[in-house]
């Protein structure tokens, strides 16, 4: 095969081939979980959805212990990780990482599918990497493993854009591999588009208008990039030290203590809100919240409800991710914001809140904005999303939600 001929196969037709399966697994995942189990718990009476929760995070941890093996690295570092190391993927631990995210999500943890679908991807590509008459190299191999993430997370989130981006800058925390963008992005399009003929799409902000930059949006904006970009730091550090809290205690008591308190934040949640926003990646919250009009102290008190539920996961070993976690976080304060001055922004703002916060909290600048350009369609929120994410990252500084990022290639 000439060498014009492999990077066809390796850039373009192989990676379509893991996003349209990627794309597939993860349909039906979502569809089986999201779509029914989670639904299902919601419609429980009285307060039995909250009480469900108390069994979420001892079955993740138990999948963790009993089926992939290991507790660490989460599943939500788990490419960031080996991408760093050889880039090789231990997909015999799959199944066990799926249950553990199953667990999580399906009996009401405050986390996602994103970090279990990255794995399905790139899994798929790591299997195809290892049969040898292909005759892959471990640079083709990585490659293929970033394309494979980039699949994963482009159909959980709906949204190629972000799917791309987020292959080749969550490595890192001030880098970007574009030299693997056009598998990455060839990989994350055929990867959404599978998955939204399979099961539809879905977008965490529904934007009803189109944003008029005037000086008092310049002003919402401004203030939207400055609390997103405090807010996803103090997010970052609250990360940090509930990791290093979890592995001084015995795992059992953390778990126990982290498990009431998920219960209680569901029930507090849905006390003040009447729906179970603690529920999930955070669909279900940004549904409430955009339903119709609420009082700013309220969204206030439930972006830290929302907020302590997905901290709660973090130090109790949840199976999930925190990438759409951060995205609703976000949302509520773009929302808070539009409330307070009295803009009336068709959620324009909250949208630029899920892309500050996004960006900000996983060091995903460019995925933060794309995810603003590929919902809104607007050049001037467009323009708006540059800058104020640009405010978010800088307010940063060098923290992070994820530990295993480093600052460059090769350091």
């Amino acid at each position: 095969m000439g060498l014009s001929s492999r990077r066809l196969v390796l850039d373009v037709a192989t990676p379509a081939a893991i996003g349209a399966v990627a794309g597939a697994c993860v349909a039906a995942l979502m569809a089986g979980v999201e779509g029914k189990a989670l639904d299902a718990l919601g419609r429980l009476p009285g307060g039995w959805p909250a009480l469900a929760c108390l069994a979420a995070l001892p079955l993740a941890v138990l999948a963790a212990k009993y089926v992939t093996r290991t507790l660490r690295p989460s599943t939500s570092e788990l490419f960031i990780s080996r991408y760093h190391a050889d880039g090789k993927i231990p997909i015999e631990q799959l199944p066990g990482r799926i249950l553990a995210a199953i667990a999580t999500v399906g009996l009401g943890g405050s986390q996602g599918f994103e970090s279990a679908c990255a794995m399905i991807g790139s899994s798929l590509s790591e299997a195809l990497s290892r049969l040898r008459k292909l005759g892959i190299t471990a640079e083709e191999h990585r490659t293929l493993v970033v394309a494979g993430a980039s699949a994963g997370i482009a159909a959980v989130f709906s949204s190629p854009g972000v799917g791309t981006m987020y292959g080749l800058e969550v490595p890192f925390r001030r880098d970007v591999d574009a030299t693997r963008l056009i598998p990455a992005a060839v990989a994350a399009s055929t990867s959404y588009a599978v998955h939204s003929l399979l099961d539809g799409s879905r977008t965490l902000v529904n934007v009803t208008g189109l944003a008029v930059v005037d000086p008092w949006f310049v002003v919402g904006a401004l203030a939207v990039a400055l609390l997103c970009g405090i807010g996803a730091r103090l997010f970052a550090a609250a990360c940090e030290a509930l990791r290093a809290l979890a592995r001084r205690a015995t795992i059992w008591v953390h778990v126990a203590a982290a498990s009431v308190l998920l219960a209680a934040l569901a029930w507090t949640g849905h006390e003040l809100s009447g729906s179970w926003i603690t529920f999930g990646p955070g669909y279900i919250a940004a549904s409430w919240v955009q339903a119709s009009e609420r009082a700013v102290p309220l969204l206030a008190i439930l972006f830290l409800v929302r907020a302590a539920g997905t901290l709660v996961c973090v130090y109790g070993g949840g199976g999930g991710g925190v990438f759409t976690s951060l995205a609703c976080q976000g949302l509520f304060l773009g929302e808070i914001v539009d409330r307070a001055l009295g803009l009336e922004t068709g959620h324009c703002l909250a949208l630029l809140g899920a892309g500050c916060f996004l960006g900000a909290g996983y060091r995903i600048p460019l995925a933060g904005v794309l995810l603003v350009v590929e919902q809104s369609g607007d050049l001037g929120l467009t323009a708006t999303a540059f800058v104020a994410t640009a405010i978010a990252q800088f307010l940063m500084g060098d923290a992070s939600v994820s530990d295993a990022q480093r600052d460059h290639r090769g350091v």
